[in-house]
């Protein structure tokens, strides 16, 4: 998937053209140094530029992200990253199929309106829906893609300082596993019932401090 993904970033820079310059280079390099390689890993005078074909700088720009793939893998260990592959592509095809489903009504609910144009809208419908269907297969790839090589594993340490500055959150103000003072259940009396105080006086003649504040 990563070389399908260069390859249409690549493409895309060159569009029509058979040769970049320097603005178009950089523009190229923008949306893909940092992520399959580091930054201001490739110069170019504006001679090689132009001898620099399509397939040119998608063979080059593969072959050093395949080595930064290799180099995280070899970091988060082979089993983790098969399993770091799995969790993101089932989480990013979620989430574009979502979308995909809520466009394809989109288009179904607008596509009668084809008809006063004199276009048939089984065939304006078939035509769309396969190229809305294409165009997410090719974001799913370039997303997977791009956060699988962005994707970073947090350090034991970095676990560990995260829960002490939560614990320390959580406790501002007073310790929170103090057990909280429960509200007193008041029950609605009467003034001529007896207060609840023992007196033996009715409640509208009593005048002791707890329930006569």
């Amino acid at each position: 998937m990563a070389r399908s993904a260069i390859s249409d970033h690549v493409a895309q820079a060159f569009g029509e053209q058979t040769a970049l310059d320097e603005a178009g280079f950089r523009d190229m390099l923008a949306g893909l140094e940092g992520l399959y390689f580091p930054k201001d890993m490739f110069q170019f005078t504006e001679e090689e530029l132009t001898e620099k074909t399509e397939q040119n700088f998608t063979d080059l720009f593969y072959a050093e992200a395949e080595k930064t793939y290799d180099t995280r893998e070899q970091e988060f260990t082979p089993a983790i990253t098969r399993e770091l592959e799995r969790v993101i592509m089932l989480r990013v095809v979620d989430e574009y199929w979502m979308d995909h489903i809520d466009a394809m009504d989109d288009l179904k609910q607008g596509i009668r309106l084809r008809a006063y144009a004199n276009t048939d809208p089984v065939i304006a419908y078939k035509q769309e829906s396969l190229t809305m269907f294409e165009e997410m297969i090719s974001a799913i790839q370039s997303e997977t893609v791009r956060r699988m090589f962005s994707v970073r594993i947090k350090t034991n340490e970095e676990v560990k300082r995260e829960r002490v500055a939560k614990g320390m959150t959580e406790n501002v103000g007073g310790d929170s596993t103090a057990p909280k003072k429960q509200p007193r259940k008041v029950t609605k009396i009467g003034r001529n019932d007896p207060c609840p105080c023992g007196s033996g006086k009715k409640f509208k003649n009593c005048d002791c401090a707890e329930y006569h504040s």
